[in-house]
This record gives C-alpha cells, structure tokens and sequence, in this order.
C-alpha cells in the first residue's frame, strides 16, 4: 500500500528477528552446511538459556559490537532471546530486537558458545555489558549460521 515520501524501510522498523543455528554434534549434515555453523565440542544449552536471559531488556550493548562501527548510539532493546535444542542436534538462538548493531548477533552467538561450553559463566553476561570492550564478549560466530526471520514495521 501507498506510504508517506518520508517513509523508509530501514528507519521505520519496529522489530527485527534473527536467527543462528549451530549444528552440535559429532559429524557434520552437509544439507546443512549454508545455514548452520557445525561445532562438534558438547555445549551446555542450559547454561546458554541462562546468559541469553541477561540480554533482554535495554542495554548499552557496545561489548557486542564490532570494533569501527559508526553508529549514533549503542543502546538497543532486546525483546527475547531464546536458545533451544531439537531433535536434530540444532541449536537455535533466536533474538527479537528494536534493532542491531554491526554483528551483534553473530557475537551474541559466539559469546553463548563460550558459556555453552564452559569457557565462561552464564552470570558474566551482565559484566560484559557493563564493560562496554569488544574485548569482553566472545569471538563473532561464522556468518553463515545466520538468518533474518523476519522485519515488524510499526503502524
């Protein structure tokens, strides 16, 4: 339908969702190369559900990041953040926002990985955020675990 000529794709979002699948297992499903990032060390999903419950709400969330990244503000509002495990042995993040920094995701995944795998505490998520370092988060997961799930315009 017709928009006003002051309307834009980009700026009049109200929601982005986002998902980053991770394969978890011990051998590879090559129909599932392109859309999931294979890591084959067990990973504690509990533990990942616990540090994705820090992420939600408003925060400064420069710690997650990347480095170089010309934006106004770091502040965003995540809405959920959820992790989940099926059948399959594929790990699911998804994460619904009012929007996104430069890699934001992938270093939310790859910060969740840590955790999953013990290499750091779920209770360090609020840390890390209060930081504000790049340095603090874990490493940017590989892009091609990513998928945008879907774009919610306001009225």
């Amino acid at each position: 339908f017709e928009v006003p000529s002051v309307w834009h794709p980009i700026y009049q979002v109200s929601r982005k969702t986002y998902e980053y699948r991770i394969l978890n297992r011990t051998f590879r499903m090559p129909n599932r190369r392109l859309d999931t990032y294979f890591y084959h060390h067990k990973l504690d999903v509990d533990k990942m559900k616990q540090a994705a419950s820090y992420l939600v709400g408003e925060h400064d969330f420069k710690s997650f990041c990347a480095v170089g990244a010309q934006v106004k503000t770091t502040t965003r509002t995540i809405y959920s953040c959820e992790v989940e495990k099926d059948g399959n042995d594929i790990i699911t993040i998804r994460v619904t926002g009012n929007g996104f920094l430069y890699n934001m995701v992938r270093i939310i995944a790859g910060t969740l990985i840590r955790v999953g795998g013990g290499e750091m505490a779920p209770d360090e998520m609020p840390q890390i955020l209060g930081k504000k370092d790049r340095t603090a988060a874990g490493p940017t997961a590989p892009a091609h675990g990513l998928t945008m799930m879907g774009i919610e315009y306001g009225e």
